[in-house]
């Protein structure tokens, strides 16, 4: 695969952009590319470019556009990742897999069972950190479009701030309903998925009052890292994405 790099700019045919030092040390260090070797930029919005790697004159590496490329194909269905916050490795799993698996979106939440509690500053940082991680993976899976990283709030806040026209599912091992039989009215998907613990009585009752519809993806009970990515692959699978 042709190494990818994301210019976070307006990219057009025979214009010029200097990496960063992050991005010129991965180009020449890891990867050991040479001026006049290949490599595709894509620019978080959905475009996607041939460019050379290329010496300005003060001899740093730069990158050389040279052509578009089509863009990779998004997914049929709009799936936001409604998550509720896990360990730290189990947070940065879930928001890797789900990128690749196609979701536009992600929205960590918390919920009263989270293990996980964060204050101002580790909100930020953590932010900041599940944003890389997106753009790594869509480097690694040449998806073109950055899918959004919000910052963690409450449960039963975003329940009454979502977009109530959205389609809503609830994973639960309790459902009566398997997520393979259930009707997908909408394009726009909210899935939402409890933590560890799962979620307290309390807000099952909210989000069954919100409008969700709790569904089981089979006869196990899966980990809250395996359960959501589970549910984006039927989902994308039912929509003749995967």
């Amino acid at each position: 695969m042709i190494p990818r790099v994301l210019i976070d700019s307006r990219l057009e045919p025979g214009a010029h952009f200097s990496p960063s030092k992050e991005q010129r040390h991965y180009l020449t260090r890891v990867l050991r590319l040479r001026p006049g070797d290949r490599v595709q930029v894509f620019d978080g919005r959905g475009g996607r470019f041939e460019a050379l790697l290329a010496e300005d004159s003060a001899q740093q590496t730069g990158l050389q556009i040279a052509a578009r490329i089509d863009p990779c194909p998004e997914s049929p269905l709009s799936i936001t990742l409604a998550q509720c916050l896990s360990s730290a490795d189990k947070m940065d799993w879930t928001i890797e897999k789900a990128v690749e698996l196609g979701v536009s979106a992600i929205q960590p939440l918390l919920s009263k069972r989270s293990v996980v509690r964060l204050d101002e500053h580790r909100v930020r940082s953590r932010l900041e950190h599940w944003q890389r991680i997106v753009v790594a993976a869509c480097m690694q899976c040449g998806r073109d479009l950055l899918p959004t990283v919000a910052a963690p709030v409450p449960l039963e806040r975003w329940l009454e701030q979502r977009d109530r026209a959205r389609g809503a599912i609830l994973l639960s091992p309790d459902a009566n309903t398997a997520l393979s039989g259930l009707p997908l009215a909408a394009t726009a998907i909210d899935l939402l998925v409890g933590p560890e613990s799962g979620l307290a009585p309390q807000e099952v009752s909210s989000c069954l009052a919100a409008g969700f519809q709790a569904a089981r993806l089979g006869p196990r009970v899966l980990r809250t890292e395996t359960a959501g990515l589970t549910a984006i692959a039927v989902l994308q699978a039912r929509a003749g994405d995967l």
